[in-house]
């Protein structure tokens, strides 16, 4: 059994395990700390998943993606779902002039070290916690992802992005974000969103073990990697996906990743650039 998975068997509290990740980073973030060797606006250990290097670099990686497929301006108004410790929000505290970011995430030690450490610096990018359930994440959520509302006016955002966010959602909470990004986006206003979808392509190369996720497991129509945390990676149908941005107003644009064997892919995820068609108050 993996390392990672048999931690969540015995450590099932999502708090806890990050309690417990933090703690046993300790010594070398305060290494760093003493040693003045991390930048101020990057997270200690105990909350990232790479190393300081990736964590900036995929925040500008973000950040391009934004600027080339969703017509991102220093004036933009940008919403971050599931903003994570703020790997993406880093670029913007250089990039936005009269604009502004907004970042959500369910982890509160996440938001809290962002407010903290970018907020008080810079009043234009701006974090909130939200309470919702993920077994995985957050699994003492009192909100489920399928009744959640956004806790923000409608219309008003420019652009928004989703890196990985429905890699990690079950298909109710996919379909309600979906409707929730609609009602904030601006009529003409895009969105950079990254998941995982199933289609005969992808399904094939699961089948055959050219998947780089072992979806080995069934959820309905979608695969998971952990039956028990089924939040840990998901891929869903294609078709749903689609059917349910069609029905919130949201034209998508999708480039396959390579994930599922493909070669030549410009990332791993498969990535959907939406455009809000209409008035998402209507």
């Amino acid at each position: 059994m993996r390392a990672g998975v048999w931690i969540k068997r015995v450590i099932p509290s999502s708090e806890v395990r990050n309690a417990f990740r933090v703690g046993a980073y300790l010594p070398a973030d305060a290494l760093e700390l003493i040693t003045g060797k991390r930048n101020s606006l990057v997270p200690p250990r105990g909350m990232r998943f790479d190393g300081a290097e990736s964590y900036a670099s995929m925040g500008r990686v973000g950040l391009r993606a934004l600027q080339q497929f969703c017509d991102l301006r220093p004036k933009s108004r940008t919403l971050d779902v599931g903003c994570g410790a703020g790997r993406m929000a880093v670029p913007y505290t250089e990039y936005l002039t009269s604009g502004s970011y907004e970042g959500f995430d369910i982890v509160p030690s996440w938001i809290s070290w962002c407010q903290k450490n970018i907020s008080a610096r810079y009043s234009n990018v701006r974090f909130t916690w939200v309470d919702v359930y993920s077994k995985h994440y957050n699994s003492k959520g009192k909100v489920a992802a399928r009744d959640f509302v956004f806790p923000y006016e409608t219309s008003s955002f420019d652009c928004a992005m989703l890196m990985s966010i429905f890699t990690h959602m079950l298909p109710d909470g996919i379909e309600n974000y979906i409707r929730q990004l609609a009602r904030v986006l601006k009529t003409h206003g895009k969105a950079y969103v990254t998941t995982l979808l199933l289609n005969d392509e992808s399904l094939d190369a699961i089948e055959s073990k050219r998947s780089i996720f072992d979806f080995r497991h069934h959820l309905g129509d979608c695969r998971v990697v952990d039956k028990d945390f089924p939040e840990t990676t998901i891929a869903v149908p294609e078709k749903d996906v689609i059917k349910w941005f069609a029905a919130a107003g949201l034209k998508p644009t999708i480039m396959y990743g390579s994930w599922a064997g493909r070669k030549n892919c410009n990332g791993v995820h498969d990535d959907i650039v939406v455009e809000m068609l209409r008035d998402g108050s209507r």
